[in-house]
């Protein structure tokens, strides 16, 4: 299977095109559930950036520069935050890759990854319930294990999206989305302009039209976020654990044996 450039596998157009109806139907299941996970992460970044002092908990590229930044202003807490942030992540990560590299990496939606998404709901369980116990001004240390809770279940989600290989979409990463989705539709005009025969990397594929969604979704979950927390506050940290348990109730009865 072929790579996007930001290193995933990818499924051409022709594949998906000539695959029989009932692969194509569990792949537009599984872009849903993407596409609801990719809600999730988008929130919990709005909550997070809101709630938590300025830290992101599934975009680690903002929250890399957000250290740096602290670290060169001498903003001790603000650092703190971002290293618990970073460090969180990198523990979720360890424990999406444990999980799912237990399974098979052929099927459209391994049982693996669905356990994955169950180990994170209990962690996004466990932040809602925090955040529910915060109320609505936590002091300094009890955004801690909130911000700590949130990156490792967003590095889990992470790992387990990376493993449905989905034409170069990520979800906690928008930027190589964004990446994948731009140089898809350059290569399609240029193809039209110069009037040439069009080729299969130039023809419209499903991965445009999935990588173009997780974005579009990405930023309604923003708005969302940032909406429902001016309301609700921490209260508001429940909605991303909804989300992630409509995907394991989903992928556990529509790919029971990793189909």
């Amino acid at each position: 299977m072929p790579e996007s450039p930001n290193g995933e596998s990818m499924e051409s157009p022709a594949s998906v095109d000539n695959a029989p109806t009932h692969d194509r139907s569990a792949a537009t299941i599984r872009n849903v559930l993407v596409l609801i996970l990719a809600f999730a992460s988008g929130y919990i970044d709005a909550i997070s950036f809101l709630a938590m002092g300025n830290v992101f908990t599934s975009n680690m590229t903002g929250n890399t520069v957000l250290l740096g930044l602290a670290l060169g202003e001498g903003k001790g807490l603000a650092a703190l935050r971002s290293v618990i942030a970073l460090v969180g992540y990198i523990g979720g990560v360890a424990v999406g890759s444990t999980i799912v590299d237990r399974g098979a990496k052929r099927a459209i939606w391994p049982s693996s990854v669905t356990v994955a998404f169950a180990a994170e709901f209990f962690v996004l369980l466990l932040f809602a319930a925090g955040g529910s116990f915060a109320g609505r001004t936590p002091g300094e240390f009890t955004l801690y294990p909130l911000i700590a809770l949130a990156a490792i279940a967003m590095g889990i989600q992470s790992t387990a999206v990376r493993v449905l290989g989905v034409s170069g979409v990520a979800t906690t990463y928008i930027t190589g989305t964004w990446t994948s989705l731009v140089s898809g539709l350059t290569r399609r005009l240029t193809s039209a302009a110069s009037g040439k025969e069009p080729t299969q990397s130039s023809l419209p594929s499903g991965g445009t039209v999935i990588q173009a969604a997780v974005v579009l979704v990405y930023i309604l979950a923003a708005v969302g976020g940032g909406l429902l927390y001016a309301t609700w506050f921490l209260d508001a940290t429940f909605v991303p654990a909804i989300g992630v348990a409509i995907v394991v109730v989903v992928a556990a009865l529509r790919f029971r044996k990793g189909r």
